[in-house]
């Protein structure tokens, strides 16, 4: 019951806020519109781009009303949360901020959550590699690179609508479904918070996009599902260190691939905005096929990110089957991997899309 009246009251503080802030976007619009002009964007109208501060508001409602013991956990990730959240509100605001320095930020609140929670990647399951990580100055520090890694990832897929909080909601579903079958009622609880905030967002970002996670949004949510992943097997030895980075296989294999991409495409680098990220590919070919035989052209943008979910929510079930095994994480984690390349092989090819090592024109990319 307590679980169920966090996730409520997350949800509906989550959506009010959300409401609030798209009913007097013409007071604040100056400072807080996404600009629709851009490589990457798909939005044809200025739009807030705060949605992080509904986020925010939803999950500290929630908290307060988590059990005592599951308070204390909630507290130490939401404060650090904190560089993550301030340097990509700052962004949203000013649009000023480096990507080097939200990274940064994004690891920093990584690396606050090892030490304040003694929680970090501590082994991987595969021998010669837990050699490594029994030692305390390694594994800590790729913990944090690694959560500041997630962070990001779950920023670069939020292009198109309901799919950066959708596919959130998804993997959180599937931690507070390992949760408790393993028995952790805190990280249940925890889980139920968080999915509730995001869904009180999504309500007003699916289908119609009328407000934006934005880059607080975006690491924050990055930042708390690699803390989850983290806190899980660290916290529950039955469960396989790699159940987190099976659940996050969409996001880490989408930006793996993308800075591939930039590295190897002439006039390109890791950190340049393009529009050849599976949503993108599909939101010019499928989507737009799937809306005209739907006749909702104005869906498509929602269409690209309701088939895209498609990949988290298989990986997610994946990571709920093959919890407590390694090698069939790994097997899972490869196939979901394969899925992802052929998909995006297709649509790229369906789209008259090349990845020729040089320049495209901007018609052509």
């Amino acid at each position: 019951m307590i679980h169920s009246a966090a996730f409520s009251l997350s949800l509906v503080v989550s959506l009010f806020v959300a409401l609030a802030i798209i009913l007097t976007q013409r007071f604040h619009g100056h400072l807080t519109h996404d600009s629709h002009s851009g490589v990457q964007k798909l939005h044809h109208a200025p739009t807030p781009r705060v949605g992080g501060v509904a986020l925010c508001a939803g999950a500290v409602a929630g908290g307060l009303l988590l059990p005592e013991g599951t308070r204390a956990l909630w507290w130490v990730m939401s404060l650090s949360a904190l560089p993550a959240l301030v340097f990509g509100l700052i962004e949203d605001v000013t649009k000023r901020v480096g990507v080097k320095t939200r990274l940064l930020a994004t690891i920093c609140s990584g690396l606050i959550f090892c030490v304040a929670s003694g929680y970090h990647v501590a082994q991987v399951g595969l021998p010669g590699l837990d050699l490594i990580f029994a030692f305390a100055a390694f594994a800590i520090p790729f913990t944090a690179f690694a959560v500041g890694g997630v962070a990001n990832a779950i920023n670069l897929i939020d292009g198109v609508n309901g799919l950066a909080s959708g596919t959130s909601i998804i993997i959180l579903a599937g931690f507070g479904v390992v949760a408790a079958q393993v028995g952790d009622q805190q990280l249940l609880g925890i889980s139920l918070v968080l999915a509730g905030a995001l869904g009180g967002f999504f309500l007003m970002n699916f289908p119609m996009g009328r407000i934006f996670l934005g880059d607080a949004g975006a690491y924050a949510t990055g930042f708390m599902l690699a803390a989850l992943a983290v806190a899980l097997p660290a916290r529950n030895p039955e469960v396989s260190p790699l159940v987190g980075l099976l659940a996050l296989s969409y996001p880490v294999t989408e930006t793996m691939v993308s800075i591939h991409r930039r590295l190897v495409r002439a006039g390109t680098n890791p950190g340049q905005a393009d529009r050849l990220h599976l949503h993108s590919l599909i939101y010019r070919s499928r989507a737009r096929r799937l809306a005209g035989i739907l006749g909702a052209p104005q869906l498509r943008n929602a269409l690209s990110g309701l088939v895209v979910m498609g990949l988290p929510f298989l990986s997610t079930v994946l990571m709920v089957l093959f919890r407590e095994s390694t090698p069939l994480l790994l097997v899972a984690i490869a196939l979901v991997t394969v899925v992802y390349l052929v998909i995006y092989r297709k649509v790229a090819l369906l789209g008259g899309i090349t990845l020729a090592l040089r320049p495209r024109a901007m018609s052509e990319a």
